[in-house]
C-alpha cells in the first residue's frame, strides 16, 4: 500500500459507503474535504488518488468481492475516475488495459452499479400485505 496510514484507509472506506448507500459519487475534493484535508502540496490530486487505490484494495481484501469501490470518487471535469483508477483494474485483472473511452465508460458504470448494489438498503416492502409462506 501506498499510505501506512491504516485509520486514513479506513476513514476513507467509511465515506465511500456512506456515499454508496445514497447512491451518490463525488469528487477528489470532495473526498478530501470529507477526510478533513489530511493531504498538502501541488500533489493533493495524486494523493488522493493513491488513498483511492488503497481503499479498493483493502475493502477487496477484506471482503473478498471484486468490488472497485473507489469508482464513486470522480474527476470534477470528466465525471471518470482518474486515470490511476483503470490501472489499478488493469494490474488486479478486472479491466485489461485499454485507452478505448466507451471500454472505461462502460467498466465505470457497471463497477458503479455493483458498488450500489452491495451498499444501498434494501427498502421494505410497503405494500401493507404479509409476504406469503
Amino acid at each position: 500500500m501506498a499510505h501506512d496510514d491504516s485509520v486514513l484507509i479506513e476513514s476513507g472506506l467509511q465515506v465511500l459507503k456512506r456515499y454508496a448507500s445514497r447512491g451518490e459519487t463525488l469528487s477528489y475534493d470532495d473526498l478530501h474535504r470529507e477526510l478533513g484535508d489530511p493531504f498538502k502540496g501541488a500533489d493533493v490530486a495524486v494523493q488522493v488518488g493513491k488513498l483511492c487505490d488503497d481503499i479498493t484494495v483493502q475493502h477487496s481484501k477484506a471482503t473478498g468481492l471484486n468490488l472497485m469501490i473507489s469508482v464513486l470518487v470522480r474527476d470534477s471535469e470528466t465525471g471518470l475516475p482518474g486515470e490511476g483508477f483503470f490501472q489499478l483494474a488493469a494490474r488486479l485483472g478486472r479491466l485489461p488495459s485499454t485507452g478505448d473511452a466507451d471500454a472505461k465508460r462502460a467498466f465505470v458504470l457497471e463497477q458503479e452499479h455493483r458498488v450500489f448494489m452491495v451498499f444501498r438498503p434494501v427498502k421494505a416492502d410497503t405494500s401493507g400485505f404479509a409476504p406469503n409462506h
